[in-house]
């Protein structure tokens, strides 16, 4: 998804510079703008109608707490509140952690959670190498020993149109709260 969004703005960003040397890049430039927004618009055009992307239109069960007004927004289209600080160094590429989890529906019907599991034990992951949705990722990034946060995910970054049948609908964003409980820096973050 990142590498789409750069996709997006980079053409724009260096359009005018290529347009002032002139030639077959600011052509070329100019050609992969115009796909960019084809590409873009034909997708939007793909989404079937009932689908809501603007997670501004969400109505999310108020048990989950969620008020995007007084969420950080990301780039990406992720929401992140800090619930509780954390110590220590933040989280980044390469460090093991283990973070505990409890991930709903928008409608409040709980999905998963790592309390649910005899014995209780965070999910262990190394950021960047074990395979998670895009939204997770990106979520747990930057965050300090005992650090709780709540994210909502478009469904973009989090199971996209197919969903993980059958608990999550395709096109479902996701609301986490996460808690980091163990953390081993690498020190290449």
């Amino acid at each position: 998804m990142q590498r789409d969004r750069v996709s997006t703005w980079l053409p724009a960003l260096l359009l005018p510079l290529a347009v002032a040397c002139g030639g077959d890049a600011a052509d070329d430039l100019e050609t992969e703008m115009r796909e960019v927004e084809a590409a873009a618009a034909m997708e939007a055009s793909d989404l079937p109608e009932d689908v809501i992307t603007d997670l501004r239109e969400f109505t999310f069960a108020g048990e989950l707490g969620v008020d995007l007004d007084a969420m950080e927004e990301a780039e990406s289209g992720l929401f992140v509140q800090v619930l509780q600080q954390g110590s220590g160094p933040p989280a980044g590429y390469g460090d093991e952690m283990g973070v505990h989890y409890t991930v709903w529906l928008p409608n409040g019907t709980k999905v998963d959670s790592s309390h649910d599991y005899e014995p209780a034990e965070p999910l262990d992951m190394v950021l960047g190498s074990t395979q998670l949705i895009d939204g997770w990722v990106e979520g747990v990034t930057g965050m300090r020993l005992g650090e709780r946060r709540l994210l909502v995910l478009p469904y973009h970054l989090a199971y996209g149109a197919e969903g993980s049948p059958p608990r999550i609908p395709g096109y479902s964003p996701l609301v986490f709260e996460v808690e980091l409980a163990e953390h081993v820096p690498t020190g290449e973050g």
